[in-house]
């Protein structure tokens, strides 16, 4: 029995012996011009079997569960473990090489939100109906899961236990990945892609890429998918890798 995990938006992974560090670059604050991004957990509705800490909001109740500034763990996928990237890594954009200068310290890089990852097989698709990149990651796990939530903040951790095989997506997106501007080729000022520079030690400049691979879908029931909400998500807002 495995479980997965879907990452889109506006996410780093960046290059550990033997696992792979998931970065959100805080979004919530962008350059002016450019639509804040939000980290966040969806699930289904029906797959949580209890939760703990989140506001009884119309958002949870629909599976929509808005993150402070955190730590993310996820039972099972942050366990030391088997990680394979074959079908990853270099699917995706390297920050380092579209600028030389960017480097990542990954104490100190601005992030809304952070996780591990240590075992699974971790896989690059398109968006269904985008032009962004996403990540997959399949957990082996028997049984229900829990994520746990741990703001950096003085606030108490919140928990989401899940039935075993849930779907999860770990977003950095507008609210609900649609985007209040288009953003005109011309303005590269204005690229959602520039909230990357945030997780940078040395000022960058990094320019959207003009154009990704053409990868295969991600094998997915999830609603965010099904209903096609990743239409608005572009090469922009695409997942990235790092050094």
């Amino acid at each position: 029995m495995s479980y997965k995990v879907h990452f889109v938006g506006l996410v780093c992974f960046y290059k550990e012996p033997g696992a792979r560090l998931a970065l959100l670059p805080d979004g919530l604050t962008p350059p002016q011009g450019i639509d804040a991004h939000y980290p966040s957990i969806l699930v289904a509705p029906d797959v949580i079997a209890d939760s703990q800490g989140w506001p009884d909001d119309s958002d949870t109740q629909q599976g929509i569960f808005y993150l402070p500034p955190c730590t993310i763990s996820i039972e099972g996928m942050d366990t030391p473990g088997d990680l394979d990237v074959s079908g990853h890594d270099d699917a995706l954009p390297q920050l380092r090489q579209i600028d030389p200068a960017f480097q990542i310290d990954p104490q100190s890089a601005s992030t809304s939100a952070r996780l591990n990852i240590r075992q699974g097989t971790l896989t690059a698709h398109s968006i269904p109906k985008g032009d962004a990149l996403v990540s997959q990651l399949v957990v082996p796990h028997e049984g229900a899961f829990t994520i746990t939530v741990t703001p950096t903040g003085p606030s108490p951790a919140r928990t989401l236990r899940l039935q075993a095989g849930a779907e999860v997506i770990v977003g950095n997106m507008a609210a609900g990945g649609v985007y209040e501007r288009a953003v005109p080729p011309e303005d590269p000022q204005y690229s959602h892609f520039r909230i990357y520079e945030k997780l940078s030690v040395n000022v960058v400049t990094l320019p959207a890429p003009s154009s990704l691979s053409a990868l295969s879908a991600p094998d997915t029931n999830h609603w965010f998918f099904v209903d096609q909400r990743g239409i608005s998500l572009d090469t922009a807002c695409t997942n990235t890798g790092c050094c």
